[in-house]
């Protein structure tokens, strides 16, 4: 199971059947919605876009792909596909809001690519939901702030 790992990143697994190594299935998944951001940051395809592959990177998440669609006259939604799992935002710069997912399983930093894109968009309200999935017979909980 060839993987690349950055310095210093930790992989989680643990022992599956037959010998084999498996992926810790815990993870945190945080939906963020960010109100009062620039509309002209919402409707940058180039910043949105180096702004999420940045906020991977802050957080050592590992990029496997990458699509995005600029909407006309405004918005934009974007998705990085990650060895962790995914980082998504779709912006609607008319009403300044900005729905962000980012959801990374084992050893992710979601928090961290969070703060990076709460950094880029300056929002001046944030609604934030963590939810730790991957938990085998634990109840379902949701965080919001």
């Amino acid at each position: 199971m060839g993987q690349s790992v950055l310095p210093d990143q930790k992989i989680y697994f643990r022992e599956g059947l037959r010998g084999m190594s498996t992926f810790d299935t815990v993870g945190a998944h945080v939906l963020a919605d960010f109100w009062g951001c620039q509309f002209e940051k919402l409707d940058d395809a180039e910043l949105l876009m180096n702004s999420l592959r940045q906020a991977a990177s802050n957080a050592r998440m590992t990029i496997l792909g990458e699509k995005s669609f600029k909407f006309t006259p405004q918005g934009f939604t974007g998705l990085l596909l990650l060895s962790e799992s995914h980082i998504s935002i779709h912006t609607y710069p008319e009403r300044g809001y900005a729905a962000i997912d980012v959801y990374t399983c084992g050893g992710g930093m979601t928090q961290k690519a969070i703060d990076f894109l709460k950094e880029v968009l300056q929002p001046t309200h944030i609604h934030e939901m963590q939810v730790r999935r991957g938990q085998p017979d634990v109840s379902f909980k949701v965080y919001a702030s």
